[in-house]
């Protein structure tokens, strides 16, 4: 995996701090991939900001202030008003940004991209080339995640998921966890022991993750 420009980055030994474990427990984790790595041409151990915060999520752990806001996924909307305030209502307390016309978003694109686009078609396909459009947002966002508000599927590009335009069940369960928003608690999972050398204190809940998720072995 290689890393972005730019990009936070954290080492085997800030992993092994933010859980309380040592570094063997650390490279057992890596070794039986548990959590998302890459080397450095020297064989450092590398963790992506992004992803440390997923497996911090995911065993339960804490994650903490300032890595919470280093790996916040940005969402942006194109649409009208009206969009605006159903995805705002929809995604409560998801920050969002607004592109109200498509040369907006274009825009936004080249300059601050987001993570994630939602994209009201109804709204704009008056006003521009819906395909073009999707194609400029893809080539400057190739990373996005890209999803049509329509309620009818319009030949749209394999990169692009479709939902409901007021379909708020269907946008929480697609963009929620991609921002880090609360999870289901997951039926059936039992919990199991932590990992040797994990101190009682690392065993916190955190924010989104349910207390009873098994942790690594």
């Amino acid at each position: 995996m290689a890393a972005m420009r730019g990009e936070k980055l954290l080492t085997a030994s800030d992993l092994a701090a933010l859980c309380e474990v040592d570094l063997k427990t650390i490279h057992n984790w890596v070794d039986r991939g548990r959590i998302a790595h890459f080397r450095t041409p020297g064989r450092h151990l590398r963790f992506r900001a992004a992803d440390v915060a997923e497996f911090l999520r995911t065993w339960g752990y804490t994650v903490p202030r300032e890595l919470a806001r280093a790996t916040a996924r940005t969402v942006m909307v194109v649409g009208s008003k009206e969009t605006m305030a159903h995805v705002t209502r929809s995604l409560e307390g998801v920050p969002l940004k607004h592109a109200a016309h498509a040369y907006d978003a274009l825009v936004y694109a080249g300059s601050d991209p987001a993570d994630v686009l939602l994209i009201d078609l109804p709204a704009i396909s008056a006003e521009i080339d819906v395909g073009q459009m999707l194609e400029a947002l893809h080539r400057a966002c190739p990373q996005a995640t890209f999803v049509a508000l329509a309620d009818e599927a319009q030949g749209l590009p394999a990169y692009v998921t479709r939902v409901g335009r007021f379909d708020v069940t269907a946008l929480k369960t697609l963009i929620l966890p991609q921002v880090g928003g609360a999870r289901a608690p997951q039926a059936g999972v039992e919990e199991s022991a932590a990992p040797q050398g994990m101190s009682q204190g690392a065993q916190g809940a955190s924010e989104q993750a349910p207390t009873s998720m098994p942790r690594p072995s």
